[in-house]
């Protein structure tokens, strides 16, 4: 499908499904119609993230050189980013809870000559993978990028969740259906929602134990090791309530507790310091939901029954 180069899209569905090829496509398509040549090239963002750049005109101290020099030799605080003579691509997932700070930079930056190789009167554009793992700063500041260079700039997204309100009134969604075809090529053993179920039927076979604590904590530490944010493992661990036999009791106690989170919809923001607190309440409240039901009276009474 060739989609009208200046508009800004999303395209939104399931991990794996296909988005960034289905975006990359556009961008080839795009190039060709301008006679260009679509090369792909992979670099490093290296904009501050604390502080900001030096004031014009001011003199650096040693403190701040050394500084300077640390961060420019630590690789692994620098972003990777992939740019073409149309566009610059970032993923969200890649920014470590720091996508409020990578955005700024990254709109400060557009526009300081990035747009010398593109056409004439051709609009540029900003890509951002995994856009529902934007905060609400990052929302905010997109909302007032588009509302100031809409005539110049589009932004196209790649989304698993729907954008929220103040994205989609800028975005066509274009849906993209389709199972993880990205899965297999990775040669993992378990994904994280074969894991979660695995989990859950262990929950489901035992009664809750003071153990129980330690090793949920180790899951939640996992889950930040993993870089996984709190909106997007939120609705992992719910989805995967589907795959797993609940009795209604279970279901009505699980449906509970999902309904009590907060912050779980798309583009809200949970200052850090929260995320493991929630997630510990969040997994504690679902152990016990899940936990089976006083059977062993149930049982004895249905052997003596069974005796008789």
């Amino acid at each position: 499908m060739n989609v009208s180069a200046g508009l800004s899209l999303c395209w939104r569905g399931p991990p794996g499904g296909g988005k960034r090829h289905a975006l990359q496509t556009q961008l080839r398509l795009w190039a060709a119609s301008l006679g260009q040549l679509y090369v792909l090239k992979r670099q490093l963002w290296d904009a501050p993230l604390q502080g900001g750049e030096s004031a014009e005109g001011g003199a650096d101290t040693e403190a701040d050189v050394a500084a300077d020099a640390a961060a420019a030799a630590d690789a692994k605080a620098l972003l990777p980013m992939e740019c073409s003579v149309l566009h610059w691509g970032f993923d969200v997932a890649r920014m470590s809870l720091q996508d409020k700070q990578h955005v700024r930079s990254i709109l400060a930056r557009w526009g300081r000559g990035s747009h010398v190789l593109a056409a004439e009167k051709t609009a540029r554009c900003l890509v951002f993978y995994h856009a529902h793992l934007l905060s609400s700063e990052s929302i905010l500041f997109l909302q007032a990028f588009l509302e100031e260079n809409h005539h110049d700039t589009v932004i196209w997204l790649t989304s698993e969740h729907p954008l929220p309100p103040r994205l989609s009134d800028w975005c066509l969604e274009i849906p993209v259906p389709g199972p993880d075809r990205a899965l297999p090529s990775k040669g993992r053993s378990k994904t994280l929602q074969e894991e979660i179920t695995i989990l859950y039927s262990l929950w489901m076979t035992s009664h809750p134990t003071l153990a129980d604590v330690k090793k949920i904590r180790a899951v939640v530490y996992a889950l930040l090791h993993r870089n996984i944010r709190w909106t997007d493992g939120f609705h992992q661990w719910m989805f995967a309530l589907d795959t797993v036999p609940l009795t209604p009791a279970q279901k009505s106690a699980a449906a509970a507790v999902c309904v009590a989170q907060p912050f779980t919809g798309p583009g809200q923001t949970v200052p850090s310091y929260r995320i493991p607190i929630l997630w510990e309440n969040y997994l504690l409240s679902l152990r016990e939901a899940l936990a089976p039901a006083n059977t062993p009276s149930i049982t004895l009474v249905k052997r003596s029954n069974a005796r008789a």
